[in-house]
C-alpha cells in the first residue's frame, strides 16, 4: 500500500547548486553579480542539506546585492515554507506569509519576464498550498487560479523557459486528479488539464531546466508512483538524484521513501537509516517523516518491537497532525504483535480523524477493531501477509494469506482482505490472470461495505487488464470501479487513481 499522499510531497521542494547555463538558458534568476551568483548558489546548497538557518544567512545577503532581492525573497519564503509544512506551526505559517508578501512586493515594480511570471507563479501556488494545509480551500482556490494563470502565461509565450514546466505540471496533475464533488468548481474557475499531461510537463523539467531539475524529478517520482501506478522511471529518477547528492537528507528522504513505495522494505531502512544520521547533525532542521517511515519499514520486515520505539519517538518529537492516526494505530499493532496488548490499546485510543482524511479515518476503523477485542489467529496472519506483500515477499504473502482465505468460517471480510492481498502479490508476480480471480473474489464478497477490498479489487482488475494490453475490458473495470458509492476506506484516493487510469487510456 502507498504511503503517502501528494499533500506531503510540499516539504520536498528541492534545491540545489545551479546547473551549468546553456546559451538558451534564461540566466541566474535575475541576479547579476558574480557574488550574488555564489550567495545563490550557497543558499541552494545550505537547503539541500537541511541546514535551513545557515541558507536564510546566505539569502539575506543576497538580498543586499543589485537586482539579486527578488530571488533572494523567493528563496527566503521557500525556506519558511519548508519549516511550515514539516512542524504545521501557527507562527511558522505566518512567517511564510510574511516572507511572501515581501516577495510579492518585490516582484510588483519589477519589469515583465519569464523570472518575474515564474516567481509570481510559485509565490502564488505555496500560498494555496499553505491555504489547503490549514483548510482554508477557499482562499487555496483562489491562489491555485493565479497560480495556473501565471504558469500557463510563462509556458505559452516562452516554451523554452523550462523552469516553469513543474508548476504547470503541478496545475494538471491537481486538476486531473482531484475528486468529482470539486470538479464543477474547477471547471467553472476555468481550471483544465490531465495527469498525463502534468507528466509529460514534469518529465521537461526534469531533463531541460536549470533550476528545477531535482524539484521536477521528486514530483514526477511520486505522482508516477502513487498516481500513475509507476508506468513511467520514477524510482529510477530519484536513485540517480540521491547517487548525485549521497549526503543529503533530503535526498535520502525522498529515495527511502519510494523504495518503501515500490515494497522494498530493506532497502528503504538501509537509505532511511543513513537520511536519520544526516539529520542529527548539528545545525540540521529537523525533519520527523524520515523517523515515521524508518518505522513502517521496519514494521514491514515484522520488527515489531523496533518499530515500536520509533513510532513512538515519531510521536513524541513531532509537534503537527500529519501521520499521528497512522502512527498511533502502527505503535498499537507493534505492540500487539509482541505481545503487549495493554500498551497497544493506549495508542488505539489516542486516534484521532481530520475531516477530509482517508488514511485518518481508516486507521480509526481498524483502531475500533482492535479496541473491541485481541487480534485473533486470522488477523495476524493477515497482517503478516500485509507485511510480507508490503515488503516484496510475495510467495510469502500467498501462502500466509491462503489459509484465511480458505477457511469458510472465517468472517467474510477477513476472507475478503486475504483475496484482495493474495491478488496483489499474485499481481506483482505478474501473473495477472490467478490476481483477477482472487479479485473478483473480494468483489463479490466484500464482507463490510466500508473495507476497501471490494471497490480496490475492482480497480486493479483494471490494472491487470491493462498491464495485459486489454483496454476496453481495463476501461470498463475502472468505471466500475468509479461507480461505487459511500465513505468506505480510501475512497478519494481511488477516485483520483481511477480517474488518472482512465485518463492514461
Amino acid at each position: 500500500m502507498l504511503r503517502t499522499a501528494l499533500v506531503l510531497l510540499v516539504v520536498l521542494w528541492l534545491a540545489a547548486p545551479a546547473a551549468a547555463v546553456g546559451a538558451s538558458d534564461p540566466g541566474p534568476m535575475l541576479v547579476e553579480t558574480p557574488r550574488g551568483v555564489s550567495l545563490l548558489e550557497r543558499g541552494r546548497a545550505e537547503m539541500l542539506a537541511l541546514r535551513l538557518d545557515a541558507a536564510d544567512r546566505s539569502f539575506y545577503a543576497l538580498a543586499a546585492q543589485p537586482s539579486a532581492e527578488a530571488a533572494a525573497r523567493f528563496h527566503l519564503a521557500k525556506t519558511a515554507l519548508w519549516r511550515a509544512m514539516i512542524l504545521e506551526q501557527g507562527p511558522l505559517y505566518d512567517r511564510f506569509f510574511e516572507r511572501s508578501d515581501s516577495l510579492l512586493a518585490v516582484l510588483g515594480p519589477l519589469p515583465d519576464s519569464p523570472w518575474k511570471t515564474h516567481f509570481r507563479a510559485e509565490a502564488e501556488l505555496q500560498r494555496a498550498i499553505v491555504h489547503g494545509k490549514k483548510a482554508e480551500y477557499a482562499r487555496a482556490a483562489m491562489a491555485m487560479r493565479q497560480a495556473y494563470n501565471h504558469f500557463e502565461r510563462n509556458v505559452k509565450e516562452h516554451p523554452t523557459f523550462f523552469e516553469s514546466y513543474v508548476g504547470m505540471g503541478l496545475c494538471h496533475v491537481a486538476v486531473g486528479s482531484v475528486p468529482k464533488k470539486f470538479r464543477w468548481l474547477l471547471n467553472l474557475m476555468g481550471f483544465g488539464g490531465t495527469v498525463a499531461e502534468g507528466l509529460r510537463e514534469m518529465r521537461v523539467a526534469a531533463d531541460r531546466s536549470t533550476y528545477y531539475r531535482e524539484e521536477a524529478t521528486v514530483y514526477f517520482a511520486f505522482t508516477d508512483q502513487i498516481i500513475n501506478e509507476a508506468k513511467e522511471d520514477g524510482l529510477e529518477r530519484l536513485a540517480a538524484l540521491h547517487r548525485r547528492h549521497p549526503e543529503s537528507p533530503v535526498t535520502g528522504y525522498v529515495y527511502g521513501l519510494g523504495l518503501l513505495n515500490d515494497r522494498r522494505a530493506a532497502d528503504a531502512e538501509a537509505v532511511l537509516r543513513r537520511a536519520q544520521d544526516r539529520l542529527d547533525a548539528p545545525g540540521t532542521f529537523a525533519l520527523p517523516y524520515v523517523t515515521y517511515y524508518l518505522a513502517d519499514a521496519l514494521f514491514a520486515q515484522d520488527r515489531f518491537e523496533e518499530a515500536a520505539l520509533l513510532f513512538q519517538r515519531f510521536l513524541r518529537d513531532f509537534p503537527g497532525q500529519a501521520l499521528v492516526a497512522q502512527a498511533h494505530l502502527h505503535a498499537g499493532l507493534a505492540l500487539e504483535m509482541s505481545g503487549r496488548r495493554a500498551d497497544a490499546l493506549a495508542h488505539y485510543e489516542r486516534i484521532r480523524v481530520r475531516e477530509d482524511y482517508d488514511s485518518d479515518a481508516a486507521a480509526r476503523r481498524q483502531a475500533e477493531d482492535r479496541l473491541a477485542a485481541p487480534m485473533t489467529p486470522h488477523e495476524r496472519a493477515l497482517l503478516l501477509g500485509r507485511n510480507a506483500l508490503d515488503s516484496g515477499r510475495y510467495r510469502e504473502a500467498v501462502a500466509t494469506l491462503q489459509p484465511v482465505l480458505g477457511d469458510q468460517a472465517a468472517p467474510a471480510v477477513q476472507r475478503a482482505e486475504a483475496a484482495y492481498s493474495s491478488g496483489r502479490a499474485y499481481h506483482f508476480l505478474g501473473k495477472h490472470r490467478e490476481a483477477i480471480r482472487h479479485y473478483r473474489f473480494a468483489v463479490d464478497r466484500p464482507g463490510d461495505p466500508l473495507a476497501k477490498w471490494g471497490p480496490w479489487s475492482q480497480f486493479y482488475i483494471g490494472e491487470a487488464h491493462e498491464a495485459d494490453g486489454e483496454h476496453a475490458a481495463a476501461r470498463a473495470a475502472y468505471e466500475r470501479a468509479l461507480a461505487y458509492d459511500g465513505a468506505f476506506a480510501y475512497h478519494k484516493a481511488l477516485e483520483q487513481r481511477a480517474r488518472a487510469a482512465l485518463s492514461r487510456l
